[in-house]
């Protein structure tokens, strides 16, 4: 009986299965932070695109929608164009979409080129 009670053995697996909760939370929010910088890198090549396709007098919001990536040109909001500078937004993806809603989430990026 005394040797049941001081054998370890199994205690590093059921340490991990406590800790799997909180390594999931964890790289849950790394992944959302990391998405949420390549959101708002993509949006702000969009909103210099735009400027500087307004500026040679073509089509910025064409130009907005190919500057995105595929996943992120469902979820173009508006772009407005007033004079060389353009503004973009963009609903913010996330990664588990049910649990929050992205309607408050923007990137709204502004560029304007240098004159």
């Amino acid at each position: 009986m005394r040797r049941r009670l001081t054998d370890e053995r199994g205690q590093a697996s059921a340490e991990l299965m406590g800790m799997m909760g909180w390594l999931m939370l964890v790289t849950l929010i790394v992944w959302q932070v990391a998405l949420a910088a390549w959101t708002y890198t993509q949006v702000s090549n969009a909103a210099r695109t735009a400027s500087r396709v307004e500026a040679r007098g073509g089509d910025p919001k064409k130009a907005v929608r190919n500057a995105l990536s595929a996943p992120l040109r469902k979820n173009l909001e508006k772009v407005t164009i007033k004079g060389e500078v353009a503004t973009v937004e963009v609903r913010m993806p996330l990664v588990l979409p049910g649990i929050f809603s992205s309607k408050d989430l923007l990137a709204i990026r502004r560029a304007e080129l240098p004159g």
